[in-house]
């Protein structure tokens, strides 16, 4: 058996190899983390689950390289320490699986195209300015009369 794209290398469970998913930015599916419930708008019950994914390139030398990676809502700032100079280095960050934060999935009903959009473990969604988020917490507001 090999993988069903380069139709070289061992595939893993998906039927891709650990190198098509790397180039194309795939992950293994995580469990579904919506509920079983009908669309919003139609009470449709068939749902098609995908995982976007960011594209962009990295400029270096001659040419640039593709980064893909599962699209999330925020990601981790790079900061390096100078070593001669006081203070850090501070660099945009990278589209790539480790540094991102709230992957999100989308959830598209067959019968009217409503998509919904979920995210992945909000309560480990960072909060801050570097990460262009903040906490809205309409439940310490006054009472909804």
């Amino acid at each position: 058996m090999a993988c069903k794209l380069c139709n070289r290398e061992e595939p893993r469970p998906n039927g891709l190899c650990t190198k098509c998913m790397h180039e194309l930015g795939v992950i293994e599916m995580p469990p579904v983390g919506r509920r079983g419930n009908p669309c919003l708008k139609c009470n449709g019950l068939k749902f098609v689950r995908v995982i976007p994914r960011e594209y962009t390139v990295t400029q270096g030398g001659d040419w640039n390289t593709p980064e893909i990676a599962p699209m999330t809502l925020t990601q981790e700032p790079r900061v390096a320490e100078r070593l001669l100079l006081a203070g850090n280095t501070v660099n945009a960050p990278r589209v790539d699986r480790e540094s991102g934060h709230g992957r999100l999935e989308t959830y598209t009903c067959l019968a009217c195209g409503f998509v919904e959009w979920w995210v992945a473990n909000p309560t480990a969604i960072p909060i801050g300015p570097e990460y262009m988020s903040e906490l809205v917490d309409y439940a310490s507001a006054t009472p909804y009369r």
